[in-house]
């Protein structure tokens, strides 16, 4: 009971019980009112014909003398003694009526009983006292049990020779109207047990349909391992809901082969660039424990060990520090700001760097003000970073370009230099962590290798990018692509 599987088919046979249930009511409720409508119309009938027969009495009574006896005693009011051969009497003349299995009494205008049936009972009795004594000379409805049966019971005021009133209660069998309602309740019930029976094993099928690709996507979790997150869940023809669950799997499973992937290379960077400097550490510290070195030559060990020291400081800061620019968009403090002057500033402070080369830089703005939404502190180090690489590549005498430019949805800083250019096979790597551009003579340039990978870290944390062009012996450009700020 614990699976989704099973509640959701508990669920959908339970509302669909609830639903027959309700249209089951609706049309019992329905024809019991009909038969009970019926049943009032006969029993009225019955009451007008009963009041005719009365009537007749009148015309009659000059040739039947038991007749005109009943007749005297019913317009006096009167108690007929001999009421067994005033019953037979009656009867024999009502017989056509059909009131066999009905109760009935006629009382006079005192609330004697003048004649009644020779079925009557005690219980009949009570219960025409009961339903009918507030009636009056009103007709009235009533339903009531007599021995154990249902009934429908009438109080119809009998007006004969327009002088003399008498009240007719008269009591009809519901056992015909009763026998429909519980075929009809029976049948219901039987009905409404197969459907669920069957709504059962319809809901199972339908939520193993609905529930399959969360199937798929528990045994590809399972299936899941280090050595193979490139597993993938096909996106079939599902519902939006479910195809949005696929999809966020498939990107959740993506992400965490990005993660191993950077884990691995994190792992594998740190294990290259640190082997040098520890084996030279060690090396060093070896030749220092030798006791026949000199004062001067073991405090010349200790000054290479501890510049070695200081390199792996750096390397595991930036480690760190990329690390959160890729995965801590929180350290961001992103505040507006305008671009123009943010550059302006950028530029004034490079051309510091640039003299030291004898580079001309030259810096282009907008004359108006471009805002943009970022964190200062961490753009100075994009372009601080992609300048000082122009610089570093560009040789004396040359130039650099720093061009901001405004599209409809972006702003676009271009750095632009006349160095040696990326050779096509570092393209590919050069924002790769711990790469290293080789000079023409193959040699490695000064650098950790992070500068680029920070730089675009920081610019995609910004909803951005950097994109290059380069040559060889042409130059360099790189472009920042920043969003503009929608006032």
């Amino acid at each position: 009971m614990n699976s989704i599987r099973s509640k959701i088919s508990v669920l959908y046979t339970g509302i669909l019980g609830v639903i027959l249930v309700f249209f089951s009511i609706y049309p019992i409720c329905t024809v019991q009112n009909i038969l009970q409508q019926r049943g009032q119309v006969t029993l009225l009938v019955k009451a007008q014909q009963i009041g005719n027969y009365v009537d007749m009495y009148t015309i009659t009574s000059q040739k039947d003398p038991y007749a005109a006896t009943l007749l005297y005693h019913l317009f006096r009011g009167e108690i007929i003694k001999d009421t067994k051969t005033m019953t037979q009497l009656w009867e024999k003349e009502v017989a056509p009526l059909g009131l066999g299995n009905d109760f009935y009494r006629i009382r006079n205008i005192k609330g004697e009983i003048v004649l009644r049936s020779h079925n009557f009972t005690d219980d009949a009795e009570r219960n025409f006292n009961i339903k009918f004594a507030k009636a009056g000379n009103t007709i009235q409805f009533s339903r009531m049990t007599i021995n154990g049966r249902a009934f429908f019971g009438i109080n119809y005021p009998i007006t004969f020779s327009n002088l003399n009133t008498l009240n007719l209660q008269l009591a009809m069998p519901f056992i015909y109207a009763q026998r429909i309602v519980h075929s009809m309740i029976f049948s219901f019930i039987c009905g409404i047990l197969i459907i669920l029976f069957g709504g059962i094993f319809v809901a199972r099928y339908l939520t193993r349909r609905v529930l399959k690709p969360v199937e798929d996507v528990t045994r590809t979790a399972n299936d899941i391992t280090q050595k193979n997150l490139n597993l993938r869940i096909s996106i079939k023809e599902y519902d939006k809901e479910i195809k949005e669950l696929v999809e966020s799997f498939n990107h959740m499973i993506g992400r965490l082969g990005n993660s191993f992937t950077y884990v691995n290379d994190f792992n594998s960077s740190i294990s290259h660039e640190m082997k040098t400097p520890l084996s030279i550490i060690k090396g060093e510290l070896e030749l220092a424990l030798d006791s026949s070195n000199t004062k001067e030559e073991n405090e010349r060990v200790m000054k290479d060990v501890l510049q070695e020291v200081y390199k792996l400081i750096r390397i595991i800061k930036d480690l760190l520090l990329l690390a959160e620019y890729e995965y801590k968009l929180e350290i961001f403090k992103m505040e507006r700001m305008d671009l123009k002057e943010f550059m302006e500033g950028i530029c004034q402070h490079s051309k510091v760097l640039a003299a030291e080369k004898n580079i001309t830089l030259e810096c282009l703005t907008p004359s108006q003000s471009v805002w943009i939404k970022g964190d200062p502190t961490h753009l100075r180090r994009v372009f601080f970073n992609l300048i000082h690489n122009a610089v570093k590549f560009t040789p004396s005498g040359g130039s650099i370009r720093v061009l901001t430019e405004i599209s409809p949805t972006h702003v676009i800083v271009s750095i632009k230099d006349t160095g040696i250019g990326i050779a096509p096979q570092d393209q590919a790597k050069i924002f790769e962590k711990f790469y290293r551009i080789r000079s023409s003579s193959q040699e490695e340039i000064e650098g950790n290798g992070f500068g680029l990978s920070m730089a675009r870290a920081i610019a995609r944390a910004h909803k951005g990018d950097i994109t290059f062009e380069s040559d060889i012996s042409q130059g360099s450009t790189f472009k920042v692509s920043l969003p503009l700020l929608l006032q």
